[in-house]
This record gives C-alpha cells, sequence and structure tokens, in this order.
C-alpha cells in the first residue's frame, strides 16, 4: 500500500510502518501530482485538503484524520474513499484540561498566582467546593463520559445531553439535546464537547444562558460555531452567568484586536486542550489498528459517517 501522509510522525512509527508499506511524508504545498495520483492511504490532520481536489487522488482509498474533527474534510473525498478519524485519543487530555478550568476557577488559584507574582501573602477565602455542585455536559462520547467519571469521584452531580437522552455510564442523568434549556436551569457547571455539525452549529443562544444560574460557569472546548461571536457577547456583556471560559472560537487565531480580550469575565486559551505529549502516540496507535484491519476488511475504527458529521 502507498501511505502518504502530511502528518510529521515520529522516526519509530515510520520504521514500522516502511517494514511493510511504502510511506512518504510531505508537507502539502510539497506534494506533486503524481504523489496524488498513487495515494491509496492518506494521512492528515484535516486542514490541508480542498474543495474541488478528490480528483487528484484517483487511487484514494482511505483517508485518516489524525484528530477528532472532521469538518474540514471536503465532502467529495467521503464519496471517493472510507475517511475515519482518530475519535478517543481526546478523552484524557481534553476532559483533564476541563477539569483544570473548573478547578481553576473555583480555587481561584490565577488570583492566588498573581499574588504571588506580587510578593503577597493575602488573607484568602474566596475558594469554593465542587463537592455538590452539578455539571451538565453537551456530548456524552468518550471525553464526555470520562469527564463525567472525573468530576463523580469529587462529588459533582454529572448531567449529560445526547441526541435522545439515552443513558450513558458516568452520568447521573442524560437527557435529550431539544430538552436542554429546561433542564440547564439547575446547571452549576455547562461544559460543551460537541464537534461542528450541521446540527451543532449555533445551537447554544443567549436565551439559554439568560435561565441559567447567575453564579454558573461555561466551558466550551468543543468548537467555537456551537455560537455567534453575537451571542457570546451578550453573555459577557450582560453577565448571564459568572464566567466564560473558552478554548475555541469562530475565528482562530484570535486576532489581537479582538473585544473579547477585553472581557474580565472571559478566559481565552489557545485551541490546546487536546494537546500533549500523547497526542501522536494516541492517534497512531489508531491508524495502526485500522491499517491492520483494512488489509482484509473495510469495517474500520471510527469510520465516520458523513451526514451524522461523525
Amino acid at each position: 500500500m502507498k501511505i502518504t501522509s502530511t502528518v510529521r510522525l515520529k522516526d519509530d512509527m515510520v520504521e514500522e510502518l516502511t517494514e511493510s508499506h511504502e510511506y512518504t511524508f510531505k508537507k502539502k504545498d510539497e506534494l506533486t501530482d503524481d504523489d496524488k495520483i498513487n495515494t491509496e492511504i492518506f494521512v492528515t490532520y484535516g486542514g490541508d485538503l480542498k474543495d474541488g481536489e478528490a480528483d487528484a487522488f484517483p487511487n484514494l482509498k482511505w483517508l485518516h484524520v489524525m484528530s477528532a474533527g472532521v469538518d474540514e474534510i471536503p465532502e467529495e473525498f467521503f464519496n471517493e474513499a472510507l475517511v475515519t478519524n482518530s475519535s478517543g485519543i481526546h478523552k484524557v487530555p481534553m476532559s483533564e484540561f476541563a477539569l483544570g478550568y473548573i478547578l481553576d476557577y473555583y480555587k481561584n488559584l490565577s488570583y492566588l498566582n498573581r499574588a504571588q507574582e506580587n510578593r503577597e501573602w493575602i488573607n484568602y477565602s474566596k475558594s469554593e467546593e465542587l463537592y455538590g455542585k452539578e455539571a451538565h455536559i453537551l456530548g456524552t462520547g468518550n471525553i464526555g463520559s470520562r469527564l463525567a467519571e472525573v468530576l463523580q469521584v469529587l462529588g459533582v452531580k454529572t448531567v449529560g445531553y445526547n441526541t435522545n437522552g439515552r443513558s450513558i455510564e458516568g452520568f447521573d442523568l442524560v437527557h435529550s439535546m431539544n430538552e436542554l434549556n429546561e433542564k440547564v436551569v439547575t446547571a452549576d457547571i455547562l461544559v460543551n464537547i460537541l464537534p461542528s455539525t450541521n446540527k451543532t452549529k449555533n445551537l447554544l443562544t443567549a436565551d439559554i444562558f439568560k435561565v441559567m444560574k447567575s453564579n454558573a460557569i461555561f466551558i466550551n472546548i468543543g468548537r467555537g460555531d456551537i455560537m455567534t461571536d453575537d451571542t457570546l457577547k451578550e453573555i459577557l456583556t450582560e453577565k448571564y452567568i459568572a464566567h466564560v471560559m473558552s478554548d475555541v472560537f469562530n475565528e482562530e487565531p484570535l486576532p489581537s484586536d479582538s473585544p473579547f480580550y477585553d472581557f474580565d469575565n472571559l478566559t481565552i486559551t489557545p485551541h490546546c486542550s487536546a494537546k500533549t505529549d500523547m497526542y501522536l502516540y494516541r492517534a497512531f496507535d489508531i491508524f495502526k489498528e485500522n491499517l491492520g484491519i483494512f488489509k482484509t476488511s473495510t469495517e474500520l475504527i471510527n469510520l465516520i459517517d458523513y451526514n451524522k458529521g461523525y
């Protein structure tokens, strides 16, 4: 099999692949017409394929995305080849990142760190316990269920939301997404982990945050297009809830002149919740397992249904 990758793999990974496959790494802008024509398996992070380009890969049989999101893959590739992603690799780092957000806020760790930087020993009594709080999590897949399990250990009630309200291990309760406006009123913490699909774009409106507790917090580690920029600005300006923590935005990188930097009730991180030292190893393990399956079957792990978006 001819494997072409625009993802730079570790040397030991390349050595393993080249034992039984022809493997080529090239940056996207270095790919020649012959590279595309001869490629049977293409490995990518997703952002380097463009509309109208599928015809340039006439022998492509399988496209593997080394991340969970496939929203940047043009539709035409789903018609020409099997498409898989690396769903499951993010459950540990992203659940830990969300927990970090939560602990930082309720323990006010950033405030204490600033006191240290100012060489101050302050009289501090602003810490809140997580025990007894209620976390509502949009998305009950690998990441959401992992986060729910971790929060349960800390005594947090976990409420999940998915398409039909089916029960998921790790959650005390699960509701369907169309019940969100009604059920979110009891949430202390709202976390979005949903992928970007036609059904999730602009799903969250200001009306949802208007009915939430005024001391609640919202964490977004899913996709920025879960709401419009105007909705986010309204939530922050009107202070419907106490604080927003967002790792994702509609425009990325967020420009330095963005008005979002001016809100003290918004914590911004640069789309890094999934990035750890283990990322590439976990993604490669999924690709390697699928590569073994692909020799005899098309029933691959994490095979994407384009109509669902996952």
